[in-house]
């Protein structure tokens, strides 16, 4: 008996569209991360899968669709950046544009940002030993991962457990003291 080559599936718009709703999760949080908003971020990836439908015939079969999809979408967030820079300005004089542009509204402050480096210090160390000395490390220091991993003998994927779990406990040791001082602030 022959052996009978594996059949390839036929790249045609029923199998895209498999193709990309399997993909469509990666494209998403790629396209977030590089354009920083949801709405940028959705047009990015319907771009991209238009184009990956229009130039279906290019992909080769057996190789790596995903990778595929994402580099067309970084290419076309590339060429995003370089048509914005190319865009002609208006002329526009100061004072129209001052009329067009209402001045920012002060926004209040973070939560996070009342908090004192004496008040992380404090609540730092009722965290216990292992995430606080992940912590300490990694945000402190500015030890990557790798090196926190080697200097305390663990998994790197242990060092990015700890440092959530380390995280996650200050938010909830800080809470209390934001709370009370923003209380304190609108008692005044």
């Amino acid at each position: 008996m022959e052996a009978r080559p594996l059949a390839t599936p036929p790249l045609d718009s029923r199998w895209y569209a498999a193709f990309a709703r399997q993909h469509e999760s990666a494209l998403h949080a790629t396209a977030l991360r590089l354009c920083g908003n949801a709405a940028d971020a959705r047009d990015l990836v319907q771009d991209t899968l238009e184009r990956g439908l229009r130039n279906l015939e290019r992909f080769q079969v057996g190789t790596d669709g995903r990778a595929w999809l994402l580099t067309i979408l970084h290419r076309l967030f590339i060429d995003r950046c370089r048509s914005r820079t190319r865009e002609p300005r208006a002329n526009v004089s100061s004072e129209e544009l001052a009329e067009r542009v209402a001045a920012p509204e002060g926004e209040a402050l973070p939560v996070w940002a009342s908090i004192s480096i004496e008040q992380l210090r404090e609540v730092l160390g009722q965290v216990p030993e292992p995430f606080r000395e992940v912590y300490r490390m990694h945000c402190l220091e500015g030890c990557s991962y790798d090196e926190i991993a080697t200097r305390l003998g663990i998994a790197k994927n242990t060092v990015g457990t700890r440092l959530v779990r380390a995280r996650r406990m200050l938010r909830e040791l800080l809470a209390g003291p934001v709370q009370q001082a923003s209380a304190k602030g609108g008692e005044a």
